[in-house]
């Protein structure tokens, strides 16, 4: 929460400095996971700021500073049973007893994209906009929960949880690819969809950075 606040603030504080007719509020939430395995989906939030700096024509481009909460879930992975000395354990017929364990990891990071926008007027004076770049992240935060970890002992066998960047497979930094498009109501208000696509492994052994979120944009 404290990391969070901190980069709300950060985005204001850059607005302080920017001209206000120029600055853009995003909030927007949707779903996250990882392409490249065999994932399922978890929540994803984004909130932050971006500032809009006008080009001839159509286009303008857009830096941006937002706090963006994706993750991951690998669901109903079959581990084999250890018993309490670590031991592997077998049935009667010598045949490996297996168990299912279910991890949701949530990685919190602080996303710079910088957006190339085309703006396309539309007869009944509304603009849609259509949105494309680089981003690049640093995870500030998260937590992964597990359960059936047959490798751990006493009541963590059952259930346990922990920072998901302490884990030494799990990278800190990402990159990809944002893309979007949105609708513009009023001057002041538009709403859109927007997709990451990551193009740096998450993990040692793979899978990258998927999201893809409805927005509610503010121009002030």
């Amino acid at each position: 929460m404290k990391k969070f606040l901190l980069t709300i603030l950060l985005c204001f504080c850059i607005a302080t400095y920017l001209q206000a007719d120029n600055l853009i509020f995003h909030i927007g939430g949707g779903l996250s996971s990882h392409y490249g395995g065999s994932t399922r989906n978890i929540g994803a939030f984004c909130i932050g700021m971006g500032y809009d700096i006008r080009l001839p024509q159509s286009w303008s481009i857009e830096p941006a500073a937002y706090f963006y909460a994706k993750g991951w879930k690998d669901k109903n992975k079959e581990v084999p049973m250890y018993d309490e000395d670590g031991n592997l354990v077998y049935d009667d017929n010598g045949n490996l007893i297996t168990g299912v364990m279910n991890v949701t990891s949530n990685t919190n990071y602080l996303e710079i994209p910088i957006l190339v926008h085309y703006h396309l007027t539309l007869p009944s004076e509304h603009i849609m906009t259509f949105s494309a770049g680089p981003y690049a992240a640093y995870g500030i935060g998260g937590n992964s929960k597990t359960s059936g970890d047959t490798e751990q002992s006493g009541a963590d066998r059952f259930y346990h949880s922990h920072s998901t960047f302490s884990q030494e497979n799990v990278h800190r930094f990402d990159a990809g690819i944002t893309a979007g498009i949105s609708y513009r109501f009023t001057e002041s208000i538009e709403a859109g969809f927007s997709c990451d696509f990551g193009l740096t492994n998450v993990k040692r052994e793979g899978g990258k950075n998927v999201s893809a979120i409805i927005t509610l944009s503010y121009r002030f």
